[in-house]
């Protein structure tokens, strides 16, 4: 008898979305195990810890969503490209009529993703320092990208133009690192430089954090 894979989830919930382009609307949460980077600002240190999971199969996943009654649904971590089994989550909600948003860091690419990929399927990727690396693989199938406006970062940071014109919708998001004033100002002369390049970016703050929702 074949044993059902087990997949680690730290967490399963609904929210308003306080990031990127879904901001503001109701989204089901799934929060996969795990992290192959160490962010200093990063806000679930928890997902990584190696001990704050839970193990479901892929129908214990789908079950805890439905219950919800949402059609969108965000997957994050951590980041959701080291669980192998990521396409077959995806799969399972995209064929069930769900929108489906991915977080990621963008360092980590699976080859299954080109055989689900539909319009619904959305790659939200948010690269990283200090190289801000991202996987060539990747770059055709993001949505947006999404980059927190922390001390570190830097126009030559965001402004790739090999990059930009693979991206799909070559949507910007400038996110202010902690909603931190400082970044909110470095945020919107990151936004102007990139306008004189005839780019257009958006700043969207962690609203979630701004209305005391998890």
């Amino acid at each position: 008898m074949v044993k059902t894979k087990k997949i680690k989830v730290v967490e399963i919930f609904k929210t308003v979305e306080g990031e990127g382009s879904w901001v503001g609307l109701p989204v089901s949460f799934i929060r996969l195990e795990g992290c192959n980077l160490r962010c200093p600002w990063c806000d679930t240190p928890y997902s990584y810890d190696g001990k704050s999971y839970k193990e479901y199969t892929i129908e214990e996943i789908f079950s805890s969503v439905e219950k919800f009654g949402l059609k969108r649904l965000c997957i994050t971590g951590g980041e959701p490209f080291l669980t192998e089994e990521l396409p077959d989550i995806l799969e399972i909600f995209l064929k069930n009529g769900y929108k489906v948003l991915v977080e990621t860091n963008g360092t980590l690419w699976n080859e299954r993703i080109k055989d689900i990929f539909t319009e619904n399927l959305f790659i939200v990727c948010s690269p990283k320092p200090p190289s801000y690396y991202i996987h060539p693989e990747l770059i055709p199938y993001i949505s947006e990208l999404k980059f927190v406006v922390d001390s570190f970062i830097t126009f030559e940071n965001i402004y790739r133009k090999e990059i930009l014109e693979k991206v799909r919708n070559k949507m910007i998001i400038l996110q202010p690192e902690s909603n931190l004033k400082d970044m909110v100002f470095k945020a919107l002369d990151l936004q102007e430089k990139l306008l004189k390049k005839e780019i257009e970016s958006r700043i969207i703050p962690q609203c979630h954090k701004v209305l005391g929702l998890p």
